[in-house]
C-alpha cells in the first residue's frame, strides 16, 4: 500500500470529524457514532406580558444515547418586564463545546384603559364657556399615564351644532385607545322677563312663614302661577337660613336625583371627621365636576348602607332608594341635605370650596356666592344650592327638563325665588 492511502485509512480508523452546524441544530459525525444538539420548537418565542415561559426542550442523543443530562440551561426570562431575553443551552461532549440559543421576546398588547370626568354628553348655550373636565388613563404596564392624553377639541361655541372631544392615549408599546365627549351647542334663548309681584301678606295662607308649613300651589302664588303659565315640570324648594322662611312647590314630588348624591358623599366624610388628603382628593372630584368615578369610590368607601341611612337619620327618606348607587330624591330631602351642609361649611373651608364652581350652576346669582351641586341624567335635570346673601338661603329646583329647555327653566325660576327672598 503506497504510504499516501495508508496515512487516509489510518486517519478514517481513529476519527474523521465533520462538524455542520445549520441555524439552531449541531451534527457531529464520529468514528461509530452521531451527536445531534438541536432545539425544539421555535427559534423565537413571543411571551404576552405576565406570560409564563413554557420551556419546549431540545434534543441532545449520540448513537441513540441521550446526553440531555449534559446539557445546560441558563434563563433569566422576567415575562413582568418588558424585553428580550435569551435562553443559552451549552453541551460538553468529546473535549467540545456547542453552544445554541433561543430568543425570547416579552411583549404588551394591551391597550391602555381611558376613562371621561364627568358626562360623555355636555349640552351648553352659545357663547357659554365650556370648561373641559378632561380625562384619566391607566395602563396594564405603565400605570397612570393620565398625563400622555392629547386632546382633539374642533368645538366652537358660537354655532349651534354638535361637536366631538376625542382624547387619545398611547402606552410605552405603542398600544392606543380613546374615547370621545359629545358637546352640543344649543342656541341660546332669550330670556324671559321675570314677572315681579308684591307679596302676600303674612296672614295669606299662600305665603306662610311657619317653616312647619307646606305651602300649596293656589292661584294667588305668582309662582306657582309662573310654572304653570309656562308649562314647565318642575318642583321647588326654598328655605331661608337666616329665619326660617319656606316656600315649597311639589316638594314631595320624586324624581330621580342623578348625581344630587355626591353632595351626601361630602357631608358624609366631613361630619364623620374622615377626610384625609386621598379622601378629599375624591371628594373635591365629585363636587366640582360631578366625576362619577369619584362617587363610585367614595360610596364603596363608606358603603351604600351606612350613607343610605346617614341620608335618612337627616329626613331625607328617599336616599339611595333602588338598586343603583344614585337613587331618587325630593325637593325635602334636598332642603334637608343643604341644611346639615351650611352647618358644616360655616365652619370648614374645605368642605365648601368645591361646591363654590360655575360646573353647571344655573342657579347663581350675580354677584353671590352660591355654593351648589347638579344633577343631570336622560330626562332630568336639577340643580340646589346655598345662595350666600345677607340671608343665606337654600334654594332647590328640580325638573324633567334634561332633553329640553334645562337653562331657561332653572334661571328664571332661581330669579324668581331671589325675588321672593327679597320681598320684591
Amino acid at each position: 500500500m503506497k504510504k499516501g492511502k495508508w496515512l487516509i485509512a489510518l486517519l478514517s480508523f481513529f476519527a474523521i470529524i465533520i462538524i455542520s452546524e445549520i441555524a439552531a441544530i449541531i451534527v457531529v459525525h464520529n468514528y461509530r457514532s452521531d451527536l445531534t444538539f438541536r432545539l425544539e420548537g421555535e427559534e423565537r418565542i413571543v411571551l404576552q406580558l405576565g406570560e409564563d415561559y413554557v420551556e419546549p426542550g431540545y434534543t441532545a442523543t449520540s448513537m441513540q444515547m441521550d446526553l440531555g443530562d449534559r446539557v445546560q440551561v441558563e434563563n433569566n426570562i422576567d415575562s413582568s418586564i418588558l424585553g428580550k431575553y435569551y435562553v443559552k443551552y451549552t453541551l460538553d461532549f468529546l473535549n467540545r463545546r456547542y453552544d445554541l440559543e433561543r430568543t425570547i421576546e416579552v411583549i404588551d398588547v394591551i391597550p391602555p384603559i381611558i376613562t371621561l370626568n364627568g358626562d360623555a354628553e355636555i349640552s351648553i348655550y352659545t357663547d357659554d364657556e365650556y370648561v373641559d373636565p378632561g380625562a384619566t388613563a391607566g395602563d396594564n404596564y405603565d400605570g397612570d399615564i393620565t398625563d400622555r392624553i392629547v386632546i382633539n377639541n374642533e368645538l366652537d361655541n358660537t354655532y349651534p351644532g354638535e361637536y366631538r372631544i376625542v382624547y387619545s392615549v398611547e402606552d410605552s408599546s405603542g398600544n392606543s385607545a380613546d374615547i370621545t365627549r359629545k358637546i352640543i351647542v344649543e342656541k341660546k334663548p332669550e330670556p324671559e322677563p321675570v314677572i315681579a309681584y308684591v307679596p302676600a301678606q303674612v296672614e295669606t295662607p299662600s305665603w306662610n312663614n311657619n317653616a312647619e308649613v307646606v305651602v300649596p300651589a293656589t292661584s294667588s302664588d305668582p309662582i306657582a302661577d309662573y310654572i304653570s303659565e309656562h308649562g314647565y315640570d318642575a318642583s321647588v324648594g326654598y328655605y331661608n337660613l337666616a329665619t326660617g322662611r319656606q316656600y315649597l312647590y311639589q316638594a314631595d314630588r320624586i324624581y330621580y336625583g342623578a348625581s344630587l348624591i355626591k353632595t351626601l358623599d361630602a357631608i358624609y366624610l366631613y361630619d364623620k371627621g374622615m377626610v384625609d388628603d386621598n379622601l378629599k382628593y375624591y371628594i373635591d372630584r365629585a363636587i366640582s365636576v360631578s366625576d362619577n368615578n369619584a362617587h363610585l369610590y367614595l360610596i364603596n368607601y363608606i358603603g351604600k348602607d351606612n350613607l343610605k341611612n346617614y341620608g335618612i337619620a337627616l329626613g331625607a327618606p328617599n336616599t339611595l332608594s333602588g338598586d343603583n348607587s344614585y337613587g331618587d330624591t325630593t325637593v325635602m330631602d334636598q332642603l334637608a341635605y343643604y341644611k346639615k351642609a351650611y352647618e358644616i361649611a360655616s365652619s370648614n373651608a374645605d368642605f365648601k370650596a368645591p361646591f363654590i364652581n360655575d360646573y353647571y350652576n344655573y342657579i347663581k346669582i350675580d354677584g353671590i356666592t352660591t355654593m351648589h351641586k347638579h344633577g343631570y341624567y336622560d330626562q332630568w335635570y336639577h340643580d340646589a344650592g346655598i345662595v350666600f346673601d345677607t340671608e343665606p338661603y337654600i334654594v332647590v329646583i328640580l325638573t324633567n327638563h334634561g332633553k329640553g329647555n334645562r337653562y331657561e327653566v332653572i334661571h328664571n325660576l332661581t330669579n324668581l325665588i331671589y325675588k321672593y327672598h327679597k320681598g320684591e
